[in-house]
């Protein structure tokens, strides 16, 4: 990249580019993409400037944002994997809550992945409560603090075996998503997003030691901007 020493950068040009490099600390302290500022559909200006003066640290920062759709894209299948098997085991409203019943156990097998616990053998913690409504009586069921299911209370008879019934069948499908690739690539996903996160971090905090001076760039188009303007002060 080249460099000219013999001229610094605007003091708005240098605070612009301090600024860019606080936001990308933050959006990877948050394990988010990178956002250079730039317009929606338009030149990406800042993005160009930062890669003139931070050339160094471009091929990673597009590493980071990769890794972070990694992730994402890995909790998107593991909904739509629960979502689809789900109705493959004809769990529907009612009795089932099916959205928060999909909620729950992805969040919590999401949870598991990402610290490596998927062959562990876990049973899922489940309350009944009985209550009533429009003068029926009916049996809630709770899964890991979430309502999941509403069953009738009538007829009593075969009642315990009905909440039983469906437990196993939420536990099944549980076991089931624990074994499958959509949970297995979480962890995946998550691993790599860590192993870019540090050196990522200690790249940008090497270039944003208070008031150090950064260089003009021939390659940066707010410098060759800032530049012209300059020319064009009145003397």
């Amino acid at each position: 990249m080249t460099q000219v020493a013999e001229a610094a950068i605007s003091t708005e040009h240098q605070e612009g580019l301090e600024a860019l490099l606080s936001a990308l600390q933050l959006a990877v302290g948050f394990d988010s993409r990178c956002d250079y500022g730039d317009p929606m559909g338009g030149e990406a200006r800042n993005r160009r400037a930062f890669a003139a003066h931070f050339g160094e640290l471009e091929s990673l920062l597009s590493d980071w944002d990769a890794a972070v759709e990694r992730v994402r894209a890995a909790s998107d299948a593991l909904w739509e994997w629960f979502a689809r098997a789900a109705r493959e085991r004809s769990l529907r409203e009612p009795p089932y809550v099916v959205g928060a019943l999909v909620d729950r156990l992805a969040t919590w097998t999401i949870e598991r992945s990402r610290r490596d616990e998927l062959e562990v053998p876990y049973e899922l913690r489940s309350q009944h409560f009985n209550d009533a409504f429009d003068g029926s009586e009916r049996v809630s069921i709770y899964v890991e603090g979430q309502k999941v299911a509403v069953l009738p209370g009538e007829p009593s008879a075969g009642l315990a075996q009905r909440v039983e019934a469906v437990d196993a069948l939420i536990q099944a499908l549980f076991e089931d998503a624990q074994r499958c690739e959509q949970a297995q690539e979480i962890g995946n996903a998550r691993d790599s997003l860590l192993d870019l996160k540090l050196p990522l971090q200690n790249g940008l905090a090497l270039h944003t030691a208070p008031g150090k001076p950064m260089p003009f760039s021939a390659e940066c188009p707010l410098c060759g901007a800032s530049k012209s303007r300059d020319r064009h002060l009145p003397t």
